[in-house]
């Protein structure tokens, strides 16, 4: 079949036809279960060997790292925001309300906490990218999808957390 758009040719249905093989290639069958070993003499050509072989293993350590990072993200997240939202009312309160009016520590202690937030939202971020690629091919499902969940779920919880100890300590 030809295209109807003119400004490029297009190549003929027998055009098509003559760059196809003349005998169609024997379908592979991938075989899944563990052959017997009479069946291993039985394999006469590469079509019909083994594709589960231990270097097809799939380990479930993608979806473990994928938790611990996500574990790691809202641990670090939680602790940044306590520490945050337990200091930022007594310090407005003490030294005003703009920022640079703060101590230089306090500046410092805020710098670096906000610092950690980003640190933590990269490692959430790559818990989420490995949970994923751990549900999806199969090298520990259940821990990435707990891994997802974790590391979507921290960012609300860590903020949160912040706002609730920012109104009480104020």
């Amino acid at each position: 079949m030809t295209s109807t758009d003119f400004s490029y040719p297009q190549p003929t249905d027998d055009e098509l036809a003559a760059q196809q093989p003349r005998v169609p290639a024997p379908p592979v069958h991938p075989v899944y279960a563990s052959p017997r070993p009479d069946d291993l003499a039985d394999a006469h050509n590469g079509l019909d060997t083994r594709m589960d072989g231990p270097a097809s293993a799939k380990s479930p350590t993608l979806g473990k790292v994928a938790v611990a990072l996500s574990i790691v993200a809202m641990a670090l997240s939680l602790a940044a925001s306590v520490i945050l939202g337990v200091t930022v009312g007594p310090s407005e309160a003490a030294s005003g309300y703009y920022f640079t009016d703060t101590p230089d520590w306090y500046q410092t202690l805020a710098t670096v906490l906000v610092g950690v937030q980003g640190l933590c939202t990269c490692l959430g971020l790559t818990g989420i990218i490995l949970g994923i690629t751990a549900a999806v091919t199969g090298r520990g499902r259940t821990p990435g999808i707990i891994a997802i969940a974790i590391a979507a779920i921290a960012p609300f919880v860590s903020f949160g957390t912040f706002v609730a100890l920012a109104f009480i300590a104020a």
